[in-house]
């Protein structure tokens, strides 16, 4: 599944939320040199318990607006934000 995320990097914390219809993602890392991409791909596979090979930044690797490729079936993807 593909979802469209804002980014904030340089975050006191990481956090992925699901709020407004917009998913967003507060990562610690900064963005300076791809830095922060790594880290967000880092993060989701660690909070969605899938592998980092599952997971691809398809658009906005240099923009705060990204397209985001997560290869996870999407109730357990959607079970994550009931969750929490």
């Amino acid at each position: 599944m593909n979802i469209e995320v804002k980014v904030i990097a340089g975050a006191k914390s990481n956090s992925f939320k699901y709020e407004n219809g917009v998913y967003s993602i507060r990562i610690m890392q900064k963005a300076i040199d791809g830095k922060a991409n790594k880290a967000i791909i880092e993060f989701l596979s660690s909070e969605l318990d899938i592998r980092k090979k599952d997971i691809e930044i398809l658009k906005g690797e240099k923009n705060s607006r990204k397209i985001i490729s997560i290869e996870i079936d999407k109730d357990i993807f959607n079970s994550y934000f009931n969750e929490k």
